[in-house]
């Protein structure tokens, strides 16, 4: 990466069980090898049990907003690494921290992730997986029920009470303000966006890093040029 030249971030958002992660990971998969990525999960950032306000964890109330918006700031402004927290959904706990790095383009996913305007000032490109509700409940039954030893009748009532609800006030309507719509399908079904964004992408590190070899020349020309200039008069000019 190169330390000048201000990382790309890229938002994904989509409602519960819709495939961002595995889009994030295609995209990053698909970057050219002299690129660096990062990829972040806001389902890192909820609220420990000893700190959270609501029971309903597909609200916005039940994210660490100021963790988040300290993580990219510190890799998109401060391009510097920085520890972000990892919350355990078997404990609700915070359990350890993970060192994040910057790169070129940093990703960050979650179905809440274009619900926070201080974190959206910093986005290039805001993406949205769109997927029927019903193929993204059984996607969630199978996740819950493989990986988070959830009960079916847990996870359809969280849904009927909470997942759906949220989704309609604060998920989809960010659709409609995103800059790409990635339609339903995963994998390969997916590729075509996936490569076109991270052709996208290529193409702005690239443009980023000519212009700024062009700025660098263009200065290192004009005190070339003073140097000249007062070389002939006798002159001394500190470089």
């Amino acid at each position: 990466m190169t330390k000048n030249i201000k990382p790309i971030l890229v938002i994904i958002c989509g409602g519960s069980g819709s495939g961002k992660t595995t889009v994030a990971e295609l995209i990053r998969d698909n970057m050219p090898k002299t690129a660096t990525c990062e990829v972040l999960s806001l389902d890192w950032f909820y609220l420990s049990k000893d700190r959270i306000q609501t029971k309903n964890y597909d609200s916005p109330e039940s994210i660490d907003w100021f963790e988040v918006r300290e993580a990219i700031k510190f890799l998109i402004e401060e391009r510097q690494e920085t520890k972000v927290p990892i919350y355990d959904f078997l404990t609700q706990t915070i359990t350890t921290k993970k060192l994040i790095k910057p790169a070129d383009v940093i990703i960050l996913e979650g179905i809440l992730s274009l619900t926070n305007e201080d974190v959206n000032r910093y986005a290039d490109i805001k993406l949205f997986i769109d997927v029927p509700d019903d193929e993204r409940l059984i996607r969630r039954l199978l996740r819950d029920i493989g990986s988070r030893n959830t009960d079916i009748n847990k996870t359809i009532q969280m849904w009927r009470e909470n997942v759906i609800t949220m989704h309609h006030e604060y998920v989809e309507p960010k659709k409609f303000i995103s800059d790409i719509v990635i339609p339903w399908g995963s994998g390969e079904k997916n590729l075509v966006p996936i490569k076109a964004v991270a052709g996208a992408l290529e193409y702005m590190i690239y443009s980023t890093k000519k212009r700024k070899r062009n700025e660098f020349l263009s200065q290192a020309k004009e005190i070339k040029k003073q140097k000249n200039s007062a070389s002939k008069k006798g002159q001394y000019i500190p470089i």
